[in-house]
């Protein structure tokens, strides 16, 4: 053992102390915010653009309202049919220390029918290809893993995924309402990213392009969900900071905090559009055409924030998400059963990246390629202690 617990045990009372205390603190913060919040509602528009005004260039992500006003909690609607679509992906980066370097992306999937008539299907995509140029000026400096060229494979992999679901969803759509769960956010944010080379961003802009437009076309028949479990995101608490009087004390550190005083199990927040410099950066990639919004919702203890595009934000299409993540949820311990369905077929286990590992060796050996010797990571595989 290496981790010295009795040198920690002492110092974890004071840690958890003060944490309690600052929820307890939290408490007349909720309330200030609670009481913005209802003005935001009873004027919207005026309320919009104070918090317009006051963002503008910050670096902050914030919140303006679309349709619903931003303090109304809307219950469950009545569960119906429908064809869950999910995709979830993992991914092997580049080893330096391999003969040849490259990736593997597996991108899990699951269709999962309720009362349709559509087959139930699992799979995988499974991709291998050579690692992306590296972003000019980016230099290796000394890292175990792929460094910078780690960025480019993650990005690859959420692009992946996307178009995986994308083109399962779109199938579906045309047979029976459909809604499409995706893992984590909506657009792949490392789009911006200077740790990616632009050629190979601009190439999976393209992708990601094609792969929204396809769902779009798609209609009221479908309904899109980025979901994020536990969502640490305050872009509407940073919209309350900006509308409420100064001096404000004990905020709530964010809008899982806000809204789980607000909703209860199985309820939804309004839904809310998403603005900050970041956003604007990466929707201009899409001009326009797919502006992120999104909602909190209330699983349990759980308040998980949901994002979507824009033109799935119509008042059937909300409601079938709803609906469908709350079912979801019920029959998975609180997770969408589709995403976990979805999230087993793309795990790549240590067992599999050794036996990847060992088949790329074997290849390279029979073009004649062996890896470089390593003191380091042969002592590692030596290591008995």
């Amino acid at each position: 053992m290496t981790l010295r617990m009795e040198q920690l045990l002492p110092q974890l009372p004071g840690v958890v102390a003060a944490y309690a205390a600052g929820l307890e603190s939290m408490k007349d913060g909720l309330k200030a915010a609670d009481s913005v919040l209802s003005l935001w509602s009873a004027d919207r528009l005026d309320c919009d653009a104070r918090i317009r005004a006051a963002m503008a260039g910050s670096s902050q992500p914030y919140a303006v309202s679309l349709r619903e006003p931003p303090g109304d909690v809307m219950p469950l609607p009545p569960f119906a049919a429908v064809t869950v679509v999910s995709s979830d992906g993992s991914s092997i980066e580049p080893d330096r220390f391999a003969p040849v370097q490259c990736y593997v992306v597996n991108a899990g999937f699951a269709v999962l029918p309720y009362g349709t008539g559509q087959e139930a299907a699992l799979g995988a995509r499974c991709i291998v290809g050579p690692p992306a140029p590296e972003a000019e000026g980016e230099e290796d400096e000394g890292a175990e893993d792929a460094g910078p060229r780690a960025w480019g494979v993650n990005l690859l992999r959420d692009v992946v995924e996307m178009e995986t679901g994308s083109g399962l969803a779109v199938a579906s759509a045309a047979a029976s309402p459909t809604v499409l769960l995706l893992d984590g956010t909506l657009l792949p944010w490392d789009l911006d990213s200077r740790q990616v080379a632009e050629s190979t961003r601009q190439e999976l802009v393209g992708r990601t392009r094609e792969a929204l437009d396809h769902l779009s076309g798609c209609g009221g028949s479908l309904s899109v969900g980025a979901y994020v479990s536990g969502s640490r995101s305050s872009d509407v608490v940073n919209s309350l900071r900006a509308l409420a009087a100064a001096g404000s004390r004990g905020w709530p550190a964010s809008d899982g905090h806000l809204f789980a005083t607000r909703l209860r199990d199985g309820e939804r927040s309004a839904v809310f559009r998403a603005a900050s410099e970041r956003v604007r950066r990466v929707e201009e990639f899409f001009e326009g055409q797919h502006e992120v919004c999104f909602f909190y919702l209330r699983i349990g203890d759980d308040v998980a924030r949901v994002e979507l595009p824009r033109w799935a934000t119509t008042p059937g299409q909300v409601e079938r998400l709803h609906t469908t993540l709350v079912d979801q949820c019920r029959r998975c311990d609180g997770y969408p059963r589709a995403l976990q369905e979805a999230h087993e077929q793309a795990v790549i286990s240590a067992g599999d990246r050794q036996a990847f590992s060992r088949m790329l060796d074997a290849e390279a050996l029979r073009h004649g390629l062996r890896a470089s010797a390593n003191s380091k990571q042969m002592s590692k595989r030596r290591r008995g202690l």
